[in-house]
């Protein structure tokens, strides 16, 4: 009977640390992916910096326009660097720039100084 309990208490042990060591396992895995998707994000946000400006050079075409050509070139740099192209995040990082530059680059006509204080 003692050697029972004793295989018991092991066996008991040995489940908890077994489950604790997966769980553990799982959450490290999960935030490895997490880690690796934000820094393929991180490149490929950097990478279309240059794509907006030369999409800029095309004055002919919409805004529509040139942003499809900025994700199709951001599409083909994730393809080459093998990495994961997320549409979405892309999308608001472009948008994100747009806006930038566009409050960076308002005409002085643009402001309003009434706004200001003195």
């Amino acid at each position: 009977m003692a050697q029972f309990q004793v295989i018991l208490s092991i066996t008991t042990a040995a489940l908890g640390f077994s489950a604790t060591t997966l769980t553990l396992i799982y959450k490290l895995v999960k935030n490895m992916k997490a880690k690796k998707r934000a820094e393929n994000v991180i490149k490929i946000g950097n990478a279309i910096i240059p794509y907006i400006e030369q999409a800029e050079k095309f004055p002919a075409y919409s805004s529509l326009e040139k942003k499809e050509y900025v994700m199709t070139k951001a599409n083909q740099y994730a393809i080459e660097n093998k990495i994961r192209f997320d549409t979405e995040a892309v999308n608001a990082r472009i948008e994100e720039l747009v806006r930038l530059t566009k409050s960076v680059n308002k005409r002085y006509k643009d402001i309003n100084f009434s706004d200001e204080r003195r």
